[in-house]
């Protein structure tokens, strides 16, 4: 006599169990879930229709714009600053950074970038004051020299983004450094700082555009003298500039021309919190940006001294202690054709 549960025929029970085993069949013959989209870091996000435009790249002279460039593209620029004519003698001093960045994604950058040095003066009294009062003192009337000046990394985060409505950008970027001379006297020094940086740039019409920058920058250095004394200082940086594009093509080799006019004031301070007053500069001039094929781009801005003061009050209407007549600078970017994921 077959096997029977008590109340269930024989027959409603091998039904329920052929039902289990083809439906656990099916299971097992069930294509696997294909795997979620991945998310490309590298792809360009295009604005949004109605988007307001800011050309890329350096088209702001000394003040810098909020672009970080392609994802996952390397970038390199060359960054040549320099400074010239002191109160009395004979002054100059050239600054280059050699930069290489990287994006990614769209909205984070990464830069590291390595300086150089030349400085050139005579007879120049407050660089032979600053050098005779450090430790056991120097004693010289002139310098001639040319030096590696250390290396730098950069954060740089893009806090806002344009869009409808939205016509400003913003990013936020802090760039530690460390020095091998000192900025004014081009002697040995060892210095460590930091520059914490809020860029916004913004179209006010079809071909004009304008940028803000507000820095604060931190450094504590000591002079390569016996028995010289680790100084700190810090300072602010608030600068605004204009330009124009007065020339656009396309798929020629010069693909545009800006010209603009940009202002700079900076305070300085004794002490890492700006503690004490040491004296502030206002420089005030015209920048050239030429944008060529193939995302280059070469910017000129031309920057006198307009005013400034010293603590304590020095004879005249300029800094010439901190700061110089003139101060120029020349930079040329390119991406590097290398794509990295």
């Amino acid at each position: 006599m077959p096997f029977q549960l008590k109340g269930v025929p024989t027959a409603v029970l091998w039904l329920g169990v052929a039902t289990q085993a083809a439906a656990a069949d099916a299971n097992m013959r069930k294509a696997p879930a294909k795997p979620e989209a991945v998310v490309d870091h590298c792809a360009k996000i295009e604005p949004l229709p109605g988007t307001p435009v800011v050309p890329s790249g350096s088209i702001f002279g000394f003040t810098d714009p909020t672009d970080l460039g392609e994802p996952c593209i390397w970038n390199l620029a060359s960054e040549n600053t320099g400074r010239a004519g002191k109160r009395d003698g004979s002054y100059l001093g050239l600054t280059s950074k050699s930069e290489i960045s990287y994006t990614y994604p769209s909205n984070i950058a990464f830069a590291f970038s390595a300086f150089t040095a030349y400085t050139r003066w005579s007879n120049v009294t407050v660089v032979q004051d600053a050098l005779a009062s450090q430790g056991g003192g120097v004693m010289r009337d002139r310098l001639n020299r040319l030096s590696f000046d250390g290396l730098s990394g950069e954060f740089l985060v893009r806090l806002v983004t344009r869009g409808p409505g939205q016509p400003a950008a913003v990013t936020a970027s802090v760039e530690p450094r460390w020095s091998y001379v000192d900025f004014v006297t081009g002697y040995r020094a060892d210095g460590y700082g930091a520059e914490f940086k809020l860029l916004i740039d913004f179209p006010l019409a079809e071909r004009l555009f304008g940028a803000i920058n507000l820095n604060y920058a931190v450094a504590t250095q000591k002079f390569d003298i016996p028995n010289a004394r680790w100084e700190r200082g810090s300072g602010t940086n608030v600068s605004a500039a204009l330009t124009a594009q007065v020339y656009a093509a396309e798929k020629h080799a010069v693909e545009g021309v800006f010209v603009g006019v940009e202002g700079r004031y900076r305070t300085l301070f004794d002490g890492l919190l700006l503690d004490r007053f040491a004296g502030d500069i206002f420089n005030f001039g015209p920048t050239l940006a030429i944008a060529f094929a193939s995302d280059r781009m070469l910017t000129v801005a031309w920057s006198p001294q307009l005013a400034g003061r010293v603590s304590p009050r020095t004879v005249g209407g300029l800094n010439l202690t901190h700061a110089e007549h003139l101060e120029f600078r020349v930079k040329f970017e390119m991406p590097l054709g290398i794509t990295a994921q």
